[in-house]
């Protein structure tokens, strides 16, 4: 029984925390005393906080929170990750800008330099016209910090206490920009990933300017672009069958080049994309970057092997 009602009290608490400076001048709904700065607090998934041995106490003899009289006060539901997606105009508009902020700030101090959150914010604002933070976040369909932190080639450092200073901002720094002539001899390397669940169409790639991206499955192969590019796994499939429709419906409407043969193995390319998209089974996504530049996030579940210098370019033996 003892450790039932153990239990009951560890699934209520959600969160160990110090009470903030506003917090510090409320009481404690349960011992009616302050909630200073040096307490540890404890949140329940109402939202409602106390002292962590007062309401650890208060669980064990009910179930409800002191406040609300929420029944079982349990975790909160977990929240889906921040998608990426590099279709919606906003979000294509904010890594661009940031990029630009950051190739400035490159130039100007020095490339591992760390921006202080709400410096970016405040930039983002003035560049694209949004009024406040609010607003800016509200177009981007999340928080700034969770955004920059799912971008492969941003880095989103929390507060920490130095011996010599304390930083209480997050600060953010941007790996610098690689062109496509750094070929970076002996850091080629090839990344798979299994695409398998819904989810998974939704992980972050950042590809190098000399990547290429093959699905074996289909026999399929994206060239490099030239430049660093960020976007879905989702996004790069859905891009290649706009791409490759366009190219069908130009060389009919316009008397192209390309044979009748020719545009229904395009299309038949293109039918095949939109299944993979459909997930009906499993498929992979391969990316080899001969200049080690590309990378997914989160990268659990790619399997990462060197590749040489020399090693020939993906699709070579494919119609």
């Amino acid at each position: 029984m003892a450790e039932a009602m153990e239990q009951a009290t560890a699934t209520a608490l959600v969160a160990t925390l110090a009470a903030s400076p506003e917090e510090a001048t409320q009481d404690c709904a349960i011992c009616f005393q302050p909630m200073e700065e040096s307490c540890e607090l404890q949140k329940l998934s109402c939202g409602h906080r106390f002292h962590h041995a007062c309401i650890s106490e208060w669980l064990i003899r009910k179930s409800s929170c002191p406040l609300c009289k929420q029944e079982s006060p349990g975790a909160e539901p977990e929240k889906e990750p921040f998608h990426i997606d590099m279709g919606h105009q906003e979000m294509a508009s904010f890594v661009n800008e940031l990029e630009d902020i950051f190739k400035a700030i490159h130039a100007g101090i020095r490339e591992d330099y760390a921006v202080a959150l709400p410096a970016i914010t405040y930039n983002l604002c003035v560049s694209l016209g949004y009024e406040d933070e609010d607003e800016l976040e509200e177009a981007l369909g999340g928080p700034l910090v969770q955004f920059l932190d799912a971008l492969p080639h941003f880095e989103v450092r929390q507060p920490q206490d130095n011996a010599e200073e304390k930083d209480t901002e997050i600060r953010v720094l941007m790996r610098p920009l690689p062109s496509e002539d750094d070929l970076r001899p002996g850091m080629g390397q090839s990344l798979t990933f299994t695409v398998s669940e819904r989810e998974d169409l939704w992980r972050v790639v950042l590809l190098g300017p000399r990547a290429q991206v093959e699905i074996p499955e289909i026999e399929f192969v994206f060239q490099g672009r030239g430049s660093r590019c960020v976007d879905t796994v989702y996004n790069m499939i859905a891009s290649a069958v706009f791409n490759l429709g366009d190219h069908v419906q130009k060389n009919r409407r316009m008397g192209g080049a390309v044979s009748e043969e020719e545009l229904a193995k395009i299309c038949e390319k293109i039918e095949q994309l939109n299944i993979l998209l459909d997930l009906e089974q499993p498929f992979t996504f391969r990316v080899q970057d001969k200049q080690g530049l590309s990378e997914f996030k989160p990268a659990n579940g790619v399997v990462v092997l060197p590749v040489s210098d020399d090693a020939p370019p993906l699709g070579e033996n494919y119609d």
